[in-house]
């Protein structure tokens, strides 16, 4: 029963935290293989957890602003009114376009969604990287499954590299 705790623990954690989540299964006792298949199945899982709740969190965004205004009293909407106005003003006097500000725009609308589904499983949560992928690239369709073969490529990689620094393997 203690190792059915120990999967769970490490499930979870895959859920949230992938990248450290080798590291807590060597050191609760977790072998090779049991980590790498509850890893990668608590990080696909969690994966499309987030990426189908964040449409909804998405929609319900769009309905909730309309509310907001007739709820909110309206001295606080009015200095958000006035902030946004200062905002305005201080990018109009900004220079416009640099070299830096070209590569970026550049580099995210020709690589932008593999960026994300390379950075995810280790730099970027899970959770962040669903949110993402929803909101900027659900019209198309190979973002899901690449994502899906990222997390398992990354999570095989992260679980070989630690068990192999540790000597475990």
């Amino acid at each position: 029963m203690a190792y059915f705790f120990k999967i769970l623990n490490v499930l979870f954690l895959a859920t949230i935290k992938y990248f450290y989540t080798p590291i807590y299964a060597h050191m609760i006792g977790m072998d090779f293989t049991g980590t790498l298949l509850t890893m990668i199945t608590g990080g696909i899982l969690g994966f499309l957890g987030y990426y189908h709740f964040s449409k909804i969190v998405i929609i319900s965004t769009r309905h909730i602003k309309p509310i907001a205004r007739t709820i909110i009293p309206d001295s606080i909407q009015d200095q958000y009114r006035r902030n946004r106005k200062k905002r305005l003003i201080k990018r109009q006097n900004r220079k416009k376009f640099s070299w830096r500000n070209r590569l970026l725009v550049k580099l995210g609308k020709n690589y932008g969604m593999y960026s994300i589904i390379i950075l995810t499983p280790i730099l970027i949560s899970l959770v962040l990287g669903a949110f993402l992928l929803r909101k900027y690239y659900s019209d198309r369709k190979e973002a899901l499954p690449l994502m899906v073969v990222s997390i398992i490529v990354e999570g095989s990689l992260l679980v070989i590299g630690y068990w192999y620094m540790v000597g475990a393997l």
